[in-house]
């Protein structure tokens, strides 16, 4: 039962920027408040992780006040409050290791040589860069974009990009590895 519905609450939201622009072009966007609210809570119980904690909180305060002050800003400037709490919770890590990055590749992984940990260290703070344009770019569009264009990026291009970039540190990561191997032969 836990599965399906982590899988339904990802959809809801990878789907969130283009549920927002119909909300908005229908004026129908207060129930979307109370969702983003709920699939927020629902996440947090599901996996009550402290160390993503943050950004449920984030989306509760976006959500409330969507809803408390009757304005839709707030659910525009959702993905761009994403955005800047990963980049805290990335930076975080790598003043308090091990990096974010090295945490995801140990759970694949146990033994961690010390190039391994400067090369997620790298990646980490790689990430912090693109979460900080990221927000920037997010940020024009909630307050110069129309909310198709707003959705496009925030629903669309902002995710491809991300998967460019793991793509991309996947590729150089295997590159890294391969070299690394062949200098210990």
């Amino acid at each position: 039962m836990r599965k399906p519905v982590f899988v339904f609450l990802t959809l809801c939201m990878l789907i969130y920027p283009f549920a927002v622009a119909w909300a908005l072009s229908q004026g129908q966007w207060l129930w979307l408040s109370a969702g983003l609210m709920l699939v927020a809570l629902l996440r947090y119980f599901l996996n009550p992780d402290t160390l993503f904690a943050p950004l449920t909180l984030l989306a509760l305060f976006c959500g409330g006040l969507s809803l408390l002050l009757k304005d839709s800003f707030w659910l525009k400037f959702y993905p761009v409050l994403m955005s800047l709490g990963s980049f805290v919770i990335f930076a975080m890590t790598l003043k308090y290791p091990p990096s974010m990055i090295e945490r995801f590749a140990r759970l694949h992984q146990d033994d961690f040589p010390e190039s391994a940990r400067q090369w997620t260290k790298r990646v980490t703070q790689v990430w912090c860069g693109f979460f900080i344009i990221n927000a920037l770019i997010a940020l024009v569009t909630v307050l110069f974009a129309s909310n198709q264009i707003w959705a496009v990026y925030n629903g669309f291009i902002s995710y491809l990009l991300m998967g460019v970039l793991l793509l991309g540190e996947w590729v150089l990561r295997k590159r890294h590895q391969a070299r690394h191997m062949a200098d210990l032969s």
